[in-house]
C-alpha cells in the first residue's frame, strides 16, 4: 500500500461509515445522512402510485428509504434519477408522505392498546379504528380540518388516551361525514395535482405472539383500502408488510387481491449491496482518494454525492480485491472474495439484505485493528477477519430477530445450544429440539405453530433453515454461529471471533 495511506485510518473510518448501516445510527443531518443513501431499482418501484403494497424483510432498508423521502432534497434527487432512467413516477415536489402507523413515538395508539380492543372484535369493527387513526394523521398534518371531526379525535389528541372503544362508537355513527370529509380531500388533490402517500410499517408489533389476532387488526387495515382505494386515487397507502405476515396472515382472496397484484418487493442484488458500500467510501475524501488509484468508475448527483456506476457484480472485483483481498485464502480453491461474501450472508430463499452486508464489514475491520493480520499485505482486511465477522453477523442477526420481530426464536436457539448439531442433519434431531412446551409463563411469546413438523416448516418459509433435495435440513451460514449450530470445513476463523 502507498505511504500516503494509513491504514489504521481508513480501518475506523471503514468501521464507523459500516457501522452508520443500522437506521438508528445514520447520521442525523441531512447531507450526510443523503451522501450514505443509495436509491436502488426497488426503490423507485415503491414510489409508483398504484403500488400499494411493500413485501420486505428486516434489513431490507424501508426505514431509510422512507427519511430519504422526508427530506426536500432526497425528494428532489430522487425524480431527477427516476428522469434519468426514465421511469414512470409522479413529481414527488408534489407528493407528501405521512407515517399511517408506526410503534414508535407516541402519536398512534399503543400496540397493547389495538390488541386488546381486536381480541374482541370483528375486522369490520377494525376498519373504523384504522380509519380514525388515518383522520387523527391528516389532521395532524394540516390535509383536512380538525374542527371536522367529532369530539372524541380532539379529546384523543389532548389527552393522548386511546379509548377504542369510543372512538370505534363515534367513527361508526359518522361514517358518512367523515367518508364526505376525505372525499374532499381527494377532491383538492385532484385539483392541485398533488398525491397524498400513507405509509404503515412494524404492523407485526400490534401482536406479537398471537397470530389470530393480528391476522385481524392486518385484515381490517387492508380491507379498509381494498374498499376504498378505487374510490381515492391521490390519497394512497403504502403497506409494509413481513414477507411471513404476507404468506401466512390470511390475507389472500378479495380483500387483498386488488392490492397484492401490483406489489413490490424490496430485494436487493449483490452490485447493488456492493454500491451502497463504495458509495458511502467515495463519499469520503480519503477513501475517494484511495479507491480512486485505480480509477473507480462513479457519478456524481447532486446531494446523494457520488454514486459507483457498476451494473454488475463483477464491476466491483477491483475495489473488493483492494479491500479484502483477491481470494478468502491463499489460492482460488477458497472462493473468491467478490462472490463469498454475499453468498455467505444469503438467508434459505438466496435474499441478501443491506444491514447483514454492512455489519460484516464493520466487524471485518475491527478485527483486522486487532489483530492486524494485514500489516504486510496490499489489502486492508485479512480474509480471516471477514469469515470471523461472519460468525459475529450470525449472532446479531438471530439476536437481532429474537428481540425486535420473533421472541419465540430465543427458545429455540437455547435449545440449540448444546446439543453439537452439524449441519446438514436429518429432520429428526431438527424436530427433538423444536419439541418445545410454549407456555405464557415462560416469558417467551409462542409461534404461530408449535407443532414440531410446522415449526420446521415455518422456519424453513422464513430462510432461516433450508430443505435440500435430499430431505435433510441445512442452515445458511447468516443463521449458523447465532443458533449455535457447526459445519465441518470452511475458511479458517480468527481466534475469539465472536463477542460473548
Amino acid at each position: 500500500m502507498s505511504k500516503n495511506f494509513d491504514k489504521v485510518r481508513l480501518l475506523e473510518k471503514l468501521k464507523r461509515l459500516c457501522g452508520q448501516g443500522l437506521a438508528e445510527n445514520e447520521p442525523e443531518e441531512e447531507a450526510p445522512f443523503l451522501k450514505n443513501f443509495l436509491p436502488i431499482q426497488a426503490h423507485f418501484r415503491m414510489l409508483d402510485p398504484d403500488v400499494r403494497l411493500v413485501i420486505g424483510d428486516k434489513g431490507a432498508g424501508k426505514t431509510h428509504l422512507f427519511r430519504a423521502l422526508e427530506i426536500a432534497g432526497g425528494r428532489q434527487a430522487l425524480l431527477e434519477l427516476a428522469a434519468k432512467k426514465g421511469l414512470p413516477i409522479p413529481p414527488l415536489e408534489k407528493t407528501k408522505w405521512l407515517v399511517g402507523y408506526q410503534t414508535s413515538g407516541i402519536n398512534f395508539p399503543p400496540a397493547g392498546v389495538i390488541d386488546e380492543f381486536a381480541r374482541h372484535k370483528d375486522p369490520p369493527e377494525l376498519q373504523n379504528i384504522w380509519l380514525a387513526i388515518l383522520l387523527q394523521v391528516l389532521a395532524h398534518a394540516e390535509e383536512i380540518e380538525k374542527n371536522a371531526l367529532p369530539d372524541i379525535f380532539h379529546r384523543t389528541t389532548i389527552s393522548r388516551i386511546w379509548d377504542l372503544e369510543a372512538i370505534n362508537q363515534q367513527t361508526s355513527k359518522n361514517l358518512s361525514s367523515l367518508f364526505a370529509i376525505l372525499d374532499g380531500l381527494e377532491i383538492s388533490l385532484q385539483k392541485h395535482e398533488r398525491f397524498a402517500f400513507v405509509a404503515y410499517d412494524e404492523l407485526d408489533r400490534l401482536s406479537p405472539g398471537d397470530w389470530d389476532t393480528l391476522t385481524k387488526i392486518l385484515r381490517g387495515l387492508v380491507q379498509f383500502w381494498a374498499a376504498y382505494g378505487r374510490r381515492w386515487r391521490r390519497l394512497r397507502p403504502k403497506l409494509f408488510l413481513r414477507r411471513d405476515l404476507y404468506q401466512r396472515a390470511a390475507l389472500f382472496g378479495p380483500d387483498i387481491a386488488k392490492i397484492a397484484a401490483n406489489r413490490a418487493e424490496l430485494l436487493w442484488q449483490s452490485h447493488e449491496l456492493y454500491a451502497m458500500l463504495f458509495k458511502r467510501l467515495l463519499n469520503d475524501d480519503e477513501f475517494h482518494e484511495y479507491l480512486n488509484r485505480y480509477a473507480m468508475l462513479y457519478q456524481e448527483e447532486g446531494v446523494l454525492g457520488r454514486i459507483p456506476q457498476a451494473t454488475e457484480e463483477n464491476g466491483y472485483n477491483v475495489p473488493v480485491t483492494m479491500l479484502f483481498g483477491k481470494y478468502m485464502g491463499p489460492s482460488p480453491t477458497k472462493g473468491l472474495t467478490l462472490r463469498w461474501i454475499p453468498n455467505h450472508i444469503k438467508d434459505g430463499h438466496g435474499r441478501i439484505y443491506p444491514r447483514p452486508f454492512l455489519r460484516m464489514v464493520e466487524e471485518a475491520a475491527e478485527l483486522e485493528l486487532r489483530d492486524n493480520r494485514a500489516r504486510t499485505q496490499e489489502q486492508l482486511i485479512h480474509h480471516t477477519a471477514l469469515r470471523g465477522a461472519l460468525d459475529r453477523v450470525s449472532e446479531f442477526r438471530v439476536l437481532e430477530l429474537a428481540q425486535e420481530e420473533f421472541p419465540w426464536l430465543a427458545k429455540i436457539r437455547k435449545r440449540f445450544e448444546g446439543m453439537n448439531l452439524h449441519v446438514p442433519a436429518e429432520r429428526k434431531p431438527f424436530l427433538r429440539a423444536l419439541n418445545i412446551k410454549w407456555d405464557k409463563e415462560d416469558g417467551y411469546a409462542r409461534p404461530p405453530d408449535d407443532n414440531p413438523e410446522a415449526l420446521l416448516d415455518y422456519l424453513v418459509e422464513l430462510g432461516i433453515l433450508t430443505l435440500r433435495s435430499d430431505g435433510r435440513i441445512d442452515v445458511g451460514d447468516l443463521y449458523l454461529r447465532g443458533f449455535h449450530l457447526k459445519r465441518k470445513g470452511g475458511v479458517r476463523r480468527p481466534r475469539e471471533s465472536v463477542q460473548s
